[in-house]
Order: structure tokens, then C-alpha cells, then sequence
């Protein structure tokens, strides 16, 4: 099982980048997918999340939507939990996002 990869759709508030985020976010997304975060088992594809009904997560495997708990299982099968794993991807794009801005403002 070690040789599927965990696909992470990560849906982004415009507002997360701040009042002018709206301006920003679909150049943000496209700069982070070229050069994606990822680890030894999961990567993320960033898109904006202009419909809230939308997750902010989505988690899939061969292109099988996972429940919470599956995703939860996958990822404690490589020594992490699910919430640690978000945290990690949520500084990440804490940091990236702020790099970003830094020039934008």
C-alpha cells in the first residue's frame, strides 16, 4: 500500500490572503500547484474555494474519493494522524502565502 499516493485538494478562502485576496488567489494556486507540497505519500493541489458548501479538504486515492475515516486510516498507516498532517500543509501554505503577499502589497 506504500506505493499509492494521497491526492489532498486543498480549497482556499480568497480572504485567507487578505482584503485584496480576491486579486490574488488564482495566481497563488497556479504558482503553488507547479511545485506542490508533498511528502514520501500525499500531495496537495491548491484551488480557490469560492463555493463554501465545497470542503476545504478532499483527500482521494487512484481517483477514489475518501471518507474522512479512510483518509484518517491511510494516513495513520504512515505514522502520522490526519490533523497533524493538516497542521503541516497549513503552515506550509501560511508561509507561502505570506512570501507571496510579501511583494503585493
Amino acid at each position: 500500500m506504500s506505493d499509492l499516493l494521497l491526492y489532498i485538494q486543498l480549497r482556499l478562502e480568497p480572504g485567507c490572503m487578505g482584503p485584496q485576496g480576491k486579486d490574488h488567489i488564482e495566481a497563488f494556486c497556479q504558482k503553488e500547484n507547479a511545485g506542490p507540497w508533498q511528502n514520501q505519500f500525499a500531495t496537495v493541489c491548491v484551488v480557490p474555494r469560492y463555493d463554501k458548501t465545497l470542503p476545504e479538504w478532499e483527500y482521494r486515492v487512484k481517483n477514489k474519493l475518501l471518507s474522512a475515516e479512510q483518509a484518517s486510516k491511510f494516513i495513520s498507516m504512515h505514522a502520522t494522524t490526519k490533523s497533524e498532517l493538516e497542521d503541516n500543509i497549513e503552515s506550509y501554505m501560511a508561509e507561502e502565502i505570506d512570501a507571496y503577499m510579501d511583494g503585493k502589497l
